[in-house]
């Protein structure tokens, strides 16, 4: 019995070109959700102290540091155009923003990887700073230039609005914020599919 390998590798090679970041992510993903769970849950430090599998290592240190430029940047060009508070949470916002910005460009020109990429980095936005917000009590976690304690930007922000001690409700809702927009990363190809069919309907009607 001949088995037509490059017939069956011809019929997958749609399906893998389709899913192929999703399913590279999967690891990645894990990690990042298990890693933030055990910060919020348990220890704050796991945030920024984790045994990372060495093979994922490069992914979250280039990750982590394209986003720590993106949050520094934010503060700068918000402070153009706001107070105090918006300088402050600048950062933050701005570390969301662009990524989703990439996920739009990605989505309207019809890019998958692009799209996808800018969910997985505003996933990723979302998760890193609820560790940050739920910091904001204690401060422990460790600021860019040795800052003192009292620049953390969550302690600032909850304290300017009276909310301090609801950190962890606001921790809690971007972490899952961020899990949802992760789930978002996996099923993209899916929808973007479901897209383009509705699309093609319009066009022939």
């Amino acid at each position: 019995m001949n088995i037509d390998f490059e017939h069956y590798f011809e019929k997958a090679l749609p399906v893998i070109k389709k899913w192929w970041f999703s399913v590279v992510c999967i690891p990645f993903c894990w990690v990042l959700a298990e890693q933030f769970w055990m910060a919020l849950r348990w220890e704050i430090s796991f945030s920024w102290n984790y045994p990372y599998p060495f093979f994922l290592s490069p992914f979250f240190f280039f990750i982590d540091n394209f986003l720590l430029i993106v949050h520094e940047a934010g503060h700068t060009l918000f402070g153009f155009i706001g107070g105090r508070f918006l300088t402050i949470l600048g950062g933050t916002l701005f570390e969301i923003l662009l990524p989703f910005a990439i996920f739009a460009f990605g989505w309207y020109n019809h890019k998958r990887f692009v799209a996808q990429t800018g969910l997985l980095l505003t996933a990723f936005a979302w998760i890193e700073s609820a560790a940050y917000a739920a910091d904001a009590m204690d401060r422990r976690m460790p600021l860019i230039g040795n800052l003192p304690r009292s620049s953390h930007d969550f302690y600032n922000l909850f304290s300017m609005k009276g909310v301090l001690t609801e950190h962890m409700t606001y921790a809690w809702v971007m972490y899952w914020i961020g899990i949802l927009t992760l789930v978002l990363f996996f099923i993209w190809p899916l929808i973007e599919r479901k897209q383009y069919e509705y699309v093609d309907i319009e066009m022939d009607v």
